[in-house]
């Protein structure tokens, strides 16, 4: 395949890939019809870049956001609105902190099925995505995430 991703039908997508994994983003939209990617065609001038302003509108749309920015779940202002607006969230954590794009794709095809079911939920949701499992995690605005010891 070669070109640029397919340009999918707004009304028929389910995913919004962050603009920190936009390679990951633009390589699923070659191969699904339901994800869009941050700052890239089609929504490159209808979604904001700012996470504060982008988490509403993503919301909105009802679209679950795949991302590795893991402070969305705890930074006030990004947190507080993920949770006004009912925000579901799939965060990646690869074993690597210098993760490729490869890597990335290896977690998030190892779990697709629990990224999906947040499709069905109605409330707020982060689901933590780790190579050996993944779990649900609440929103916490405004608490600092633990540093690692040492």
């Amino acid at each position: 395949m070669t070109g640029r991703p397919r340009v999918p039908d707004l009304d028929k997508v389910r995913f919004f890939v962050d603009e920190d994994l936009a390679g990951v983003g633009l390589g699923l939209m070659r191969l699904r019809n339901d994800v869009v990617t941050g700052s890239h065609e089609p929504v490159k001038d209808l979604i904001p870049r700012k996470d504060e302003e982008w988490i509403p509108e993503v919301a909105r749309r009802g679209w679950v956001v795949i991302t590795a920015d893991r402070h969305i779940r705890t930074r006030l202002c990004e947190a507080s609105a993920a949770l006004a607006n009912q925000l579901r969230c799939a965060c990646l954590r690869p074993p690597a902190r210098d993760a490729s794009r490869w890597d990335f794709v290896r977690l998030l095809a190892a779990h697709w099925d629990a990224v999906e079911q947040l499709c069905a939920r109605t409330n707020a949701g982060w689901l933590e995505v780790k190579m050996l499992r993944t779990r649900h995690r609440d929103y916490q605005a405004g608490r600092p995430l633990r540093l690692p010891p040492g």
